[in-house]
């Protein structure tokens, strides 16, 4: 159905991922099954070859490093946040990335949700995470990555899933939407409906 409207020059076999992100702007990446994040991070993680400061907060890529599914690189600093230490995970992660550039990973949204739900305006609270790493990132030329499993409601957008909370979005946000194909995963770049598929055989899951 999607490989209709792929573009010819879509291959990503020659393309590493962090070509598609975008600095100094949010880059949300979207999707309705975990997998479908666990493979793109994976081959994001793999590609990359700048530092990579990974905020696990469902700790699904941790379970993979874990197990030896997906070897550990040397450049990805992987945090595994609490409530308790959430302020000193960040702390660390904003000095590096204001000290060279780097691609800071959120994954997830809704897991920041739910370590910080017993806190008093937390969508305020996560909003304002969100954008002092953003506005980090700026001052290196780095990356930040925000991945958010959604649905589509029709009379407010995307929405966060299951808790229907608002997806952050902002002025300078680009959204990938990761969706299944026989062949691998289809990134749909939402913006400008282009797609790209991510082969199968290139990630490695």
């Amino acid at each position: 159905m999607f490989k209709n409207h792929i573009n010819a020059n879509s291959d990503l076999s020659n393309l590493k991922l962090e070509k598609l992100l975008e600095q100094k702007r949010l880059n949300s990446i979207l999707y309705d099954d975990p997998f479908l994040k666990a493979g793109f991070i994976s081959k994001l993680v793999q590609d990359a070859e700048i530092d990579i400061l990974y905020l696990d907060l469902d700790l699904l890529y941790s379970g993979y490093t874990v197990s030896d599914a997906l070897p550990l690189k040397t450049n990805v600093f992987l945090f595994q946040p609490t409530v308790e230490n959430l302020g000193i995970v960040l702390t660390e992660i904003l000095v590096k990335a204001s000290l060279s550039q780097t691609i800071i990973i959120v994954d997830s949204l809704n897991g920041l949700y739910n370590i910080l739900n017993q806190k008093k305006e937390v969508g305020k609270i996560v909003t304002s995470i969100i954008m002092l790493l953003a506005s980090t990132s700026q001052t290196t030329d780095s990356y930040v990555v925000m991945a958010s499993m959604v649905r589509y409601k029709k009379e407010e957008g995307w929405v966060l899933s299951p808790t229907g909370k608002r997806l952050i979005e902002t002025k300078n946000s680009k959204k990938i939407l990761l969706e299944y194909d026989k062949e691998g995963i289809v990134l749909n770049l939402l913006a400008d409906s282009n797609k790209v598929v991510l082969s199968a055989d290139l990630i490695p899951l």
